[in-house]
C-alpha cells in the first residue's frame, strides 16, 4: 500500500445515491464532518441523541460493508449505555464498529459543555489496504488547538489524523494554520473535513511536509470529494530529521497520563 484514496462526504444521504457508487468503490477511507446529524442548530431545537444501533448510525455501518471501506462517521450526538451524552466519532469497517472517540475538549462558546460529557480515552486504530497496515487517529474540531493530544497519538504510531469539524469560515485562517501545524510537527497526514453552511467552511488536507494536498475552496458543491495521499511522503519527511524521536522534553519530562489510553489492534 503506497497510497490511500480519501473521500470527504458532507451528507449522509449521498452514500445511498447511485451516481456516487462508482466513486465510493474506489475510496479506502470515507470521512464526514462533525455533528453530521444536524449540527448545533439541531441541538438547540432539542433533538434527541442517537444510539449506536439506531437507523441513522446503521447507515454508516452499511456503507462500510457495501463498499469495503473505512467509514469515519464524522461525529454524532450519542447516548451511551451509562446515560452519558457525548460528541462521538465512530469508525466502521466491513460492517463492524472498529473504533470510537468521544470529543475531549468541549467548546464553551457553542455550549458543548451543556450538551456533551467530555471524553476520556485516547487511542489509534489500524487501516489495512493492499496488505499493508498503517495507524490513524481522530481529533474533533476544538481538539485541534491542543497539540499534546495529537502528539500522544503520534507517539503511539499514528500516521494519519482525521479531523471532523464544524469550524466557522470566520476563523478559517486558524483552521488552516492548525491543520498544517499538526501535520508538520508530528510529520503525519492531517485531513480536515469541515461542515458546510453557516456552521462550517472549507475542508483541507496536508501531508507530513506541510504541503496542502487538498482544498475544497472554490470547488463545486458536490457532496463527495476524493483525493489520494501518497504514504511514501511519511518516510521522505523523516529523512533529514525525525521530530518524535528528537523531542527532548518528551524524554526528560515524560507527561503524566490523566486520560486512559485505548489502542485498537
Amino acid at each position: 500500500m503506497s497510497s490511500l484514496q480519501i473521500g470527504l462526504c458532507f451528507e449522509v444521504k449521498s452514500i445511498t445515491k447511485p451516481n456516487y457508487a462508482a466513486s465510493l468503490q474506489a475510496v479506502d477511507v470515507l470521512l464526514f464532518p462533525e455533528l453530521i446529524d444536524g449540527g448545533y442548530a439541531a441541538l438547540c431545537r432539542g433533538t434527541a441523541p442517537h444510539h449506536v444501533d439506531d437507523m441513522f448510525i446503521d447507515a454508516f455501518r452499511k456503507c462500510s460493508k457495501r463498499f469495503s471501506l473505512y467509514c469515519i462517521a464524522g461525529t454524532s450526538y450519542l447516548l451511551n449505555s451509562s446515560s452519558r451524552k457525548t460528541n462521538t466519532s465512530l469508525v466502521f469497517h466491513r460492517g463492524q464498529m472498529l473504533y470510537r472517540y468521544d470529543k475531549i475538549h468541549l467548546f464553551k462558546p457553542t455550549n458543548d459543555h451543556k450538551y456533551f460529557s467530555r471524553g476520556d480515552l485516547i487511542g489509534t486504530f489500524p487501516i489495512v489496504a493492499g496488505g499493508r497496515k498503517t495507524r490513524a487517529g481522530i481529533a474533533i474540531c476544538y481538539d485541534l488547538r491542543f497539540p499534546e493530544l495529537m502528539r500522544a497519538m503520534a507517539r503511539r504510531g499514528m500516521k494519519i489524523l482525521f479531523v471532523p469539524a464544524r469550524w466557522p469560515a470566520a476563523r478559517e485562517e486558524a483552521w488552516i494554520a492548525l491543520l498544517k501545524a499538526r501535520a508538520i510537527e508530528n510529520q503525519i497526514f492531517v485531513v480536515g473535513c469541515n461542515a458546510r453552511g453557516r456552521e462550517g467552511g472549507n475542508s483541507y488536507a496536508f501531508d507530513p511536509l506541510g504541503e496542502m494536498i487538498f482544498s475544497s475552496k472554490g470547488k463545486n458543491r458536490l457532496h463527495l470529494h476524493t483525493f489520494r495521499i501518497d504514504l511514501h511522503t511519511l518516510s521522505v519527511a523523516r529523512e533529514s530529521h525525525h521530530n518524535l524521536r528528537d523531542a527532548v522534553l518528551l524524554t526528560v519530562f515524560p507527561q503524566r497520563r490523566p486520560l486512559l489510553i485505548l489502542e485498537q489492534r
